[in-house]
């Protein structure tokens, strides 16, 4: 059997696993079934379980001695796969159609992992099983859910060092080129809750009794003006600015204005359109503030005339590079003081601080080089996702340039129903991690 079909099996296996780490569900599991396919490639494999989302970290070790040290990061936790009557197959059974893989995970992020394995396990096959390049896996299970406790493992492991981190994914733009990216934002996440009375009232009430939900609306229109500027107090204070070669490489990606529109089905105006600011920098490097889901009383059929006594909404912040969650989300709580919202419940869920590459890094141009070789097209480059993951810790735990790549297309569907992807990528981003590897050799 070859190492692509081996490797293919094995995404198979682990697209059966539902590891959904937002249930923390058959974690143990996934981790260990990947432990024991990097020991059988000759790994020398650990599997930390200290906590709910176990870490997998693994070693291959070259017989160079000023070989330099590749990290591979990804995630075997996927997200929920709910709804279920919306997916044209099984979400948990790998289905291949049309030349698209099928199901949860199969890009986001089980099928990245399977390719890196595939391109070294045929690398070695043809190399007499030496590297030129020692090799460090680290798989954790809790990326979908904020990486919880991913910066604990990193002080339990010092060892973990290299010269290059590869991210745990990536895509190609809607004509085909490679996109190459190194950072992604960070992220608050908190509830906030009103509570107006001790139960839900007769609404004939309200000539003199507010409701939860109108106290909770009104806080929340408290943080923006009409254009969307963010109006809390010191938001901005921490931010890191983009250099000018940054700020280049934003304005040289592909997509428009009218792109971007299409591509998201965006029926109200852009916030920049209204502040006459450039889209592109905006989404890339300001910060967020935004209303996830408001919930208050009734939302049944019919109607039920009551007054809510409570009302809860979550909300998110996406912070770039600077920005500290808990300072940022203490600069929130105090804005709502401030406009006499002293009453509102302030609750935090999540937090991860964001993170950008310098893409001019050596380590990083040779990724770049390679990409453009491999695929014969000019790599898209980005210095940063709009998105978020846990880059800061690892960089704040190794010191280690990071960059990201994968085998995704602008219709892999990543966290929705009929995730896939194309094998011609697939195959095709093996070749790439190979040429990375082969471009150590000496």
């Amino acid at each position: 059997m070859t190492a692509r079909q081996t490797y293919l099996d094995l995404l198979k296996e682990l697209v059966a696993i539902p590891s959904v780490s937002a249930k923390r569900e058959h974690l143990p599991e996934a981790a260990n079934r990947i432990a024991k396919a990097l020991t059988d490639l000759g790994g020398e494999t650990t599997v930390d379980d200290t906590y709910f989302a176990p870490l997998v970290i693994s070693h291959f070790k070259s017989q160079q001695l000023a070989a330099k040290t590749l990290i591979i990061y990804n995630h075997y936790d996927v997200q929920p796969a709910e709804p279920f009557d919306l997916w044209d197959s099984d979400p948990w059974t790998l289905t291949e159609k049309d030349g698209h893989l099928y199901g949860r995970g199969v890009d986001d992020d089980k099928g990245n992992l399977t390719a890196r394995l595939t391109a070294l396990a045929e690398y070695l096959d043809e190399h007499d099983q030496q590297l030129p390049v020692n090799i460090l896996f680290v798989v954790e299970g809790s990326e979908e859910t904020a990486s919880q406790h991913l910066d604990d493992y990193f002080k339990k492991h010092p060892e973990i060092k290299g010269d290059l981190i590869i991210w745990e994914s990536g895509s190609k733009d809607k004509d085909g080129r490679p996109i190459i990216d190194g950072g992604n934002k960070g992220i608050v996440t908190f509830n906030l809750k009103a509570k107006t009375a001790g139960i839900d009232l007769h609404s004939s009430l309200a000539a003199v009794v507010n409701s939860a939900a109108w106290r909770l609306s009104q806080a929340l229109a408290t943080f923006f003006d009409q254009d969307g500027h963010i109006l809390v107090p010191h938001f901005y204070d921490q931010v890191k600015k983009p250099n000018q070669r940054e700020k280049e490489l934003i304005a040289a990606l592909p997509e428009t204005r009218e792109d971007f529109i299409k591509k998201n089905q965006i029926e109200a105006p852009l916030l920049t359109d209204k502040r006459g600011e450039d889209w592109k920098q905006a989404l890339y490097f300001e910060p967020t503030l935004n209303i996830e889901g408001i919930t208050s009383g009734y939302q049944g059929a019919g109607v039920k005339t009551v007054l809510p006594a409570e009302a809860t909404a979550k909300v998110e912040a996406r912070l770039v590079p600077g920005m500290d969650p808990d300072v940022t989300l203490k600069a929130i709580e105090n804005h709502l003081v401030s406009q006499g919202f002293d009453d509102i419940e302030v609750e935090k869920t999540l937090g991860q601080g964001g993170y950008r590459s310098d893409m001019t890094d050596p380590e990083i141009k040779r990724v770049i080089a390679l990409s453009q070789s491999t695929y014969d097209k000019e790599p898209v480059v980005i210095p940063t996702s709009a998105g978020t993951g846990p880059m800061n810790y690892a960089f704040e735990a190794t010191k280690t340039p990071i960059v990201g790549f994968g085998i995704g297309y602008p219709g892999t569907l990543d966290h929705a129903p009929n995730e896939n992807i194309r094998l011609k990528d697939y195959d095709e981003n093996v070749t790439f991690v190979k040429n990375i590897l082969a471009s150590y050799e000496k």
